[in-house]
C-alpha cells in the first residue's frame, strides 16, 4: 500500500541540513507575521550552547495555502505552533506549510528532551542502505 511519505520530526535548527522537498514536522515560536508575503517567522533556540548565543535559529514559513483556516492564535507573536510542511530552497530556505496547529501549554524542556531521545534512538536503529 502506497501513501504519502511520512514527515521527519526535527528541531528548527536542523532544517537547513535537510534536503529540499523533505516533509517535516517541527515546533517554533512566532516572532513575526508578514501580511504582504503570507510568511510567519518562527524561532526555537535549541540546542543551546555558547556558540549559539550569537545565532538565532529562525525559519520563514509560507502559510499562503492555509490563510482561510489559520486562526489568530497561530499568528500571535509569542505563540508556539507545530508546523507540518515541505522544506523549500528558492534563493533561501523556507518551509511551505500544509498544516499549522497550536502547541498549547507545552513543556518546552520536556519536548526538547523527548525529541532528542527519539532522534538518538532513530540513529542507533537505522541500518546502512
Amino acid at each position: 500500500m502506497n501513501g504519502p511519505p511520512p514527515s521527519t520530526r526535527a528541531f528548527l535548527s536542523q532544517l537547513p541540513s535537510l534536503p529540499a522537498d523533505s516533509k517535516v514536522r517541527f515546533l517554533g515560536c512566532v516572532t513575526k507575521y508578514n501580511v504582504a508575503t503570507g510568511h510567519l517567522i518562527l524561532e526555537h533556540n535549541y540546542p543551546r550552547s555558547r556558540a549559539d548565543l550569537q545565532q538565532q535559529h529562525t525559519v520563514s514559513v509560507d502559510i499562503n495555502a492555509l490563510l482561510e483556516t489559520v486562526t489568530w492564535e497561530e499568528l500571535r507573536v509569542g505563540a508556539w505552533i507545530n508546523v507540518l510542511g515541505y522544506v523549500r530552497r528558492v534563493q533561501s530556505l523556507y518551509v511551505e506549510a500544509i498544516m499549522v496547529f497550536p502547541a498549547g501549554a507545552i513543556a518546552l524542556g520536556e519536548y526538547e528532551r523527548v525529541l532528542q531521545d527519539t532522534q538518538e534512538v532513530d540513529r542507533r536503529v537505522r541500518r546502512p542502505e
